[in-house]
């Protein structure tokens, strides 16, 4: 895929989703958005540009939001890549400066807990809106440290005190690149992502998963939205493994279309392209 003219993504700089655009995208010209609905909307209003956006994070699972934004139809977008951001955090700082406060995100609190507790046991922790400003108020603080992507040191002229910070689970989040145009299914495509919505009987989602177990398709993510403006209906994001292109994929989509599910595609892509923070 050829470099597009922009790429919205959220801020602020620094922030781990610009962190993978300029991995993905090296010397891109990038638009820094506030938040997931502005990235579509901004590409709504640039049919050019393309968006990076978080869909789930291994500790606080699905970014809702984004979800949402996929499923609306009228935000008319495709998914052309899920891109995994290996998060591996950094303490930055002043060497010189006896530490008082650290600040970050809530999550990255979260994975580095126990070697805070270990480190930093009188240090008092501050919840900042994302890692970014996290650095930006250390550098501004005395005493103060942040934790974040070790990027943010040369931004906001800290040092890297400690790299990687241990964690005691896998700090992973997964963004998808989006855009305008259609994405042509290939074999190579490892998943699917669908809209379905079903209908308004006992055992219907039954219904539309039994073909895929038939014909050994597997379901990655499952999330149910409601409907606006139809109060108590519901439909589905749902990705599985496997293309378009699979004749086993249309097959089983078709059963479920005779069983009354009404399906649409928001793209067939590659999901194994990976970095590391």
């Amino acid at each position: 895929m050829n470099p597009p003219p922009t790429i919205a993504c959220l801020g602020p700089e620094g922030s781990f989703s610009h962190l993978i655009t300029q991995m993905r995208f090296p010397g891109a010209e990038v638009s820094l958005r506030d938040n997931v609905g502005d990235v579509f909307a901004y590409i709504a209003a640039n049919p050019a540009a393309l968006g990076i956006v978080p869909i789930e994070n291994s500790s606080g699972g699905f970014i809702i939001d984004t979800v949402d934004c996929l499923v609306d139809a009228r935000s008319g977008l495709t998914i052309f890549e899920e891109l995994t951001l290996d998060v591996k955090l950094a303490l930055l700082g002043r060497a010189e400066e006896k530490i008082t406060s650290i600040h970050s995100h809530a999550i990255p609190f979260f994975h580095c807990d126990e070697w805070l507790r270990a480190n930093y046991p009188q240090a008092k922790r501050v919840p900042e809106a994302s890692t970014a400003k996290a650095a930006a108020k250390a550098a501004a603080t005395p005493g103060a440290a942040a934790i974040g992507p070790r990027q943010n040191a040369e931004r906001h002229g800290l040092q890297v005190l400690h790299f990687p910070i241990a964690g005691e689970t896998p700090n992973i989040t997964q963004f998808f690149l989006v855009g305008h145009g259609v994405s042509t299914a290939l074999p190579v495509h490892d998943r699917t992502a669908l809209v379905v919505e079903l209908p308004d009987r006992p055992g219907s989602l039954c219904r539309f998963l039994t073909p895929l177990s038939d014909d050994g398709i597997n379901m990655k993510r499952i999330e149910s939205r409601p409907i606006r403006g139809q109060p108590n209906k519901y439909r589905f994001y749902i990705e599985i493994e496997g293309s378009m292109a699979d004749p086993e994929v249309q097959q089983a989509l078709d059963q479920t279309r005779a069983e009354g599910a009404t399906i649409r595609s928001v793209g067939s892509y590659s999901a194994g392209r990976r970095f590391e923070s």
